[in-house]
């Protein structure tokens, strides 16, 4: 939806109210005196020196100048003043062109880093967040100039105190299609994505779902893959394997001998990571953390096979069978931490230190047919099994009634 600037005097009225807010700011009357030098003396007279009042009031508007208005105070100014360069050039002029000097002057206003309660009438970025969404939304959206305020817009994001959560879904849901109506590139389309994804400092399943959703559109680079498997290890997210469609198993192959690589397709196959390999890979992830996600995972993995195992009870399983682990109290411990995970879901009986399983998640990757075919022929064998059991099922519920029936009346 277009986004509009409401203002309520005519223009030789705005350009005095906006010379009057900055001789305040700066103690004296001089931009005042200078504006009305250049304004018709005759209310019903049009303005002709257009040209010449633009350049004064853009000299006038400078960033050391707007510093000074509270954060109250500045988005209203900021809009007076690109209404008033609006009007005396054009919308292009001003913000359809991304040298504008109202680009330098809001971005130079914003500050670099979270303020502090100290500086609670200071201006915030959240003030040019909102001035920048809604000159996003001034300008067509065919406009190249869009990518560059989305650029912006995620700059600002990346420096201020704003919560991540507050932007995503909106973000998320449009970001692809706006880059894509302003004629983006392939490439800048990427890069702005994966700038976007690295400002979820939280690892989100709404980010790992977008990247899921971008990786179904769009080949994957060494790089991106480099970025996607960070952030899918340091999320809380245990199986991440959701990730690894066509496009990801693709890039996943394409560089085997990379350690990075080597270390994620060992760990959505539910492999044990051992703490050392995962430092001496990258010293910037989480190894402990890590580390304790892929026990969970190597966890739901065994009860995945070993379910669909005809050599075993297929939902009950002693303590003792399961791999490892050292301890009882070390076994439940993971038996929680794996059921809150949502990998698998079941009941723990401590007594008969036995575990009851109801659900687990199955490995299926793209790009692993010989495995995924061993698997969905265990998965089919077991839905088999299950069909045979309740075959019968109406005969066996008759004929226990009845002998429910019969015993009451004996």
């Amino acid at each position: 939806m277009a986004s509009v600037i409401v203002v309520d005097n005519d223009l030789k009225d705005s350009i005095k109210e906006y010379a009057q807010v900055l001789d305040g700011l700066n103690g004296n009357t001089e931009l005042a005196t200078k504006v009305e030098s250049l304004l018709p003396t005759q209310q019903d007279q049009s303005i002709t020196n257009k040209k010449e009042l633009y350049t004064t009031l853009q000299q006038a508007s400078t960033v050391d100048t707007l510093k000074k208005l509270t954060d109250k105070e500045f988005e209203p100014t900021i809009y007076l003043l690109i209404h008033i360069l609006s009007e005396l050039d054009s919308v292009d002029a001003v913000l359809n062109n991304e040298s504008s000097p109202v680009y330098n002057l809001v971005l130079s206003v914003n500050p670099q880093q979270p303020l502090s309660l100290r500086d609670r009438k200071s201006i915030r970025s959240t003030s040019v967040l909102s001035i920048l969404s809604t000159i996003f939304n001034l300008i067509p959206s065919n406009s190249k100039t869009r990518i560059y305020v989305i650029q912006q817009i995620l700059k600002v994001i990346k420096t201020s105190d704003v919560e991540f959560n507050a932007i995503e879904d909106n973000i998320s849901a449009n970001l692809v299609n706006w880059l894509q109506e302003s004629n983006a590139s392939e490439d800048e389309i990427k890069s702005i994505f994966w700038d976007f994804i690295e400002l979820d400092t939280g690892y989100s399943l709404k980010s790992l779902n977008f990247i899921k959703s971008f990786t179904h559109k769009f080949a994957v680079s060494e790089p991106e893959l480099t970025k996607l498997i960070k952030f899918a290890l340091s999320s809380k997210v245990v199986d991440v394997s959701f990730l690894v469609n066509n496009n990801v198993a693709s890039a996943l192959k394409k560089n085997t001998n990379d350690k990075l690589i080597q270390l994620f397709t060992n760990y959505v196959k539910g492999e044990i990571l051992p703490t050392e390999d995962i430092s001496s890979t990258d010293s910037s992830l989480p190894a402990n953390f890590i580390h304790q996600k892929s026990r969970i995972l190597n966890l739901a993995r065994f009860f995945a096979n070993k379910s669909l195992s005809p050599d075993h009870d297929d939902i009950v399983f002693k303590y003792s069978e399961i791999e490892n682990v050292s301890s009882s109290i070390e076994l439940e411990e993971l038996l929680v931490e794996a059921i809150k995970a949502g990998v698998l879901e079941g009941k723990i009986n401590q007594i008969e230190e036995t575990f009851l399983l109801s659900r687990v998640n199955r490995f299926l990757l793209a790009g692993e047919e010989e495995a995924n075919v061993e698997n969905w022929n265990l998965v089919k064998k077991s839905l088999q099994q299950w069909l045979d059991s309740i075959t019968n099922i109406d005969d066996i519920v008759r004929t226990t009634r009845e002998n429910i029936v019969n015993s009451s009346a004996n």
